[in-house]
């Protein structure tokens, strides 16, 4: 079973970082998270995909930013993207969980299946945990 583990979770970490794709249909309803251990510490990965609306100079159309939140515990996480991973720590939040770097260029705050993440001051509001 671990073995199957660590294989979908190289599958969904390789089509998540593959790039942007057209939005063409709503998530399904289960999500995908996978639990490993490292060390003895339990990393539990959830995917998520940010819609973005690109302007009418370029392609028009809804696309989608993929990202990958590692929760290492109640009070860390690890943001993941293309250009690179960056911690997080969890901060004070009206509702929901937020976490965000000690610097605050990254943030990643969750409520339910959906999020808003800000990578670099570039903030991506429509977000949803990927389904299967």
């Amino acid at each position: 079973m671990t073995c199957s583990k660590s294989f979908l979770f190289t599958v969904l970490s390789i089509a998540l970082l593959s790039g942007c794709t057209t939005v063409e249909e709503q998530p399904s309803s289960d999500n995908i998270a996978t639990t490993t251990s490292v060390d003895g510490v339990k990393v539990i990965n959830v995917a998520y995909k940010c819609r973005i609306d690109q302007s009418e100079s370029e392609s028009q159309g809804k696309f989608e930013k993929p990202f990958l939140i590692e929760y290492t515990g109640q009070e860390q996480a690890m943001l993941v993207e293309r250009s690179g991973s960056y911690p997080l720590i969890r901060v004070e939040s009206a509702s929901g969980s937020k976490y965000a770097s000690v610097d605050g260029m990254q943030t990643f705050w969750e409520k339910g299946d959906r999020a808003t993440i800000t990578l670099n001051h570039e903030t991506f509001t429509d977000c949803f945990q990927v389904k299967e």
